[in-house]
């Protein structure tokens, strides 16, 4: 089946069903989610330069209990932790203090770290040491087109059978393309979406930028950070449904993953508010569907 005619057949051309956000939490014939993308940071423990402005409501520390608390109801079945943007030269220690929190909650089934790809061949050793932590599934780094030594370190992360987490705006998509293209053996997961700036409605061009990715089996699209780039005054499920639609029109149902984007999610809703709202977009799937979209996806891109 074609991605269109599998949209037609999910009716999300037209329009998906969608439930009030007041509406009681449920559960899709009880499938079990993989949140892709967890961040969690203390303060105390690592220096996160974004973190310095204290009118930043993401400011404080943000952890395991606070997740738990957040999540409560939601089948999460298993996390990847993502890194958060700590001071760089404390990557090792953020990958160190994962492994301690996961301690607490065996639930967190991986990590992607951050690390400099940018030294190239020259940071092999760091990333050998790296990789004696069995926690890290793949790397997410700045993306640097061109830049030699990050071409160098992407061709290390394949040796070390490494993902790479592609965290980028729409103007960067035919970069991206093209990078993608040329390493068909790297397996790329596309952050966010690609960013788009949903509250301008800049469907258009943002779906012209995305499409040509339909033809990379290599990569796959994380379904997160939507409800953060909606316009607050207005509907978000009305807003975020043509972005969904294409999203799973270009990538097809075998290469979509969810993501919670928590807690960068507060800047806009709670977590509830937005697997309410992933549940609406998703709601006329089928339950194979929905299984590969929820959770099997996730547990081939990240091995979890």
């Amino acid at each position: 089946m074609d991605r269109r005619s599998f949209l037609r057949k999910g009716g999300l051309i037209g329009g998906a069903l969608s439930l009030p956000r007041y509406a009681p939490f449920f559960i899709d014939d009880d499938l079990p989610i993989i949140d892709t993308h967890l961040h969690l940071w203390d303060l105390d423990r690592l220096d996160y330069p974004w973190l310095k402005n204290p009118k930043n409501i993401l400011s404080r520390n943000f952890l395991l209990k606070d997740y738990h608390a957040a999540t409560q109801g939601c089948p999460i079945e298993k996390m990847v932790f993502v890194e958060c943007g700590r001071d760089p030269n404390q990557y090792l220690e953020e990958v160190d203090w994962v492994i301690e929190v996961r301690e607490k909650d065996n639930r967190i089934a991986g990590m992607v770290a951050y690390f400099p790809l940018e030294k190239g061949e020259e940071g092999m050793k760091e990333m050998e040491i790296l990789a004696e932590r069995d926690i890290v599934r793949g790397i997410r780094k700045a993306f640097m087109p061109g830049h030699s030594g990050f071409n160098e370190g992407i061709q290390m992360l394949k040796k070390m059978g490494y993902s790479y987490d592609l965290n980028i705006r729409p103007a960067e998509l035919p970069a991206a393309y093209s990078f993608a293209k040329a390493n068909p053996d790297l397996v790329i997961i596309l952050d966010h979406i690609a960013n788009p700036d949903i509250g301008n409605m800049d469907h258009k061009d943002w779906s012209k930028a995305i499409s040509p990715f339909s033809s990379l089996d290599n990569v796959s699209c994380k379904i997160s950070g939507m409800l953060t780039k909606t316009n607050q005054s207005r509907d978000p499920l009305d807003q975020m449904r043509p972005y969904f639609n294409t999203v799973l029109e270009v990538f097809g149902i075998d290469r979509v993953i969810f993501g919670g984007d928590w807690p960068v999610l507060l800047r806009a809703a709670s977590y509830q508010d937005w697997v309410r709202d992933f549940y609406a977009l998703a709601k006329t799937l089928t339950s194979s569907e929905k299984r590969k979209l929820y959770n099997q996806n996730a547990r081939s891109v990240y091995r979890v």
